[in-house]
Parts: C-alpha cells; sequence; structure tokens
C-alpha cells in the first residue's frame, strides 16, 4: 500500500514524532493530568478537614469548661439563700457599709436569657453625696461576696454640694435558676 503523498526519511521521522508528541500529550491530557488534580484536591481536603477537626476540638473543649462554668455556678446558687433577692441583698449590704441613708432610688428589673435555664435580675441603685471611700467599701461588699452579683455598669459624676461627695449610678445584676 502506498501513500497518496511520498516522505523522505526525515520527513518520515518528523511526522512520526509529531504523533508521538500528540499520542503523549493526549495521554498526559487524559490519564495523568487528571490524577494530578485528583491528588492535589484530595491533599486538599484533607488539609482542610484537618482545619476542621482543629476547630471541632478547640470548640469541644470550649463546651466543656463552659459546661464546667455552669455547674459550678448552679452549685454556687444552690448554696444561696432559698429566698434570696436581690434587691434585699442590695438594701442588706447598703445598711452593712453605712451607705443606706445616700440612696435615691432602686429600680428593680428582671429578663430571661435567651435559650437557658436562667434569669438575669437587674438593679438600678442611685447614691446621692457618697464619699469615695464609702463607694468602695459597698462595691468590695457586693463584689467579693459569694452570692453571684456583679456590678454591670456605674456612672459617676461629681456633686457640686460636697468636695468630696459624688452621685453615682450602679446597674447590678445576678443571675437565676
Amino acid at each position: 500500500m502506498r501513500l497518496p503523498v511520498q516522505l523522505n526519511y526525515r520527513e518520515r521521522i518528523a511526522v512520526c514524532s509529531a504523533l508521538l508528541v500528540v499520542g503523549i500529550l493526549i495521554v498526559a491530557e487524559w490519564a495523568v493530568f487528571p490524577v494530578i488534580r485528583y491528588r492535589k484536591s484530595l491533599d486538599q481536603a484533607i488539609l482542610t478537614k484537618a482545619l476542621e477537626l482543629e476547630e471541632i476540638q478547640g470548640l469541644q473543649k470550649a463546651h466543656a469548661l463552659l459546661k464546667q462554668n455552669a455547674e459550678g455556678i448552679r452549685s454556687r446558687l444552690a448554696l444561696r439563700e432559698k429566698d434570696f433577692t436581690l434587691f434585699s441583698y442590695l438594701d442588706r449590704s447598703a445598711g452593712n457599709t453605712g451607705v443606706k441613708e445616700h440612696i435615691a432610688y432602686m429600680k428593680p428589673s428582671g429578663s430571661d436569657l435567651q435559650s437557658s435555664a436562667f434569669k438575669v435580675f437587674q438593679v438600678e441603685m442611685k447614691f446621692q453625696s457618697i464619699s469615695l471611700h464609702q463607694l468602695s467599701a459597698f462595691l468590695y461588699g457586693v463584689e467579693t461576696a459569694d452570692s453571684l452579683v456583679r456590678v454591670k455598669k456605674a456612672s459617676i459624676a461629681k456633686t457640686g454640694q460636697s468636695a468630696e461627695g459624688i452621685d453615682v449610678i450602679l446597674w447590678v445584676e445576678t443571675i437565676a435558676p
């Protein structure tokens, strides 16, 4: 059988080389490169899953810590008096530290925590013409007691009546089951 075109030896070598290169490129494109891309995607997936695993383990530790803290709070709440109210606690603390006569008003409020079994109770207190020493004694008594009471916010302004008197508004809160 004769080819329609007559090629000399060098041309035949060039055509065969070209066909060989095209064949190698076809095999590489359909067999080798997909395998390489698949391995890269697997490596990337492994790296992604490893990062996700680290994040999950971190979240698991954080969850365990939060759960432990919640149990600690529950046990501390169980030790608190059964008839505990924040309003009466603050009134009693003010009497113990000698600042009760400086209280202008006390406004209680309460709200439920979202997706929690606890309620937050808050009291807004205003002290008028109180000394800094009296305020610090009251705050120390409130914050150091083991009754899960904390001062959320405070607003302090100097009063014009006396040189060392200040007006203070405190937002004190606690939680209860």
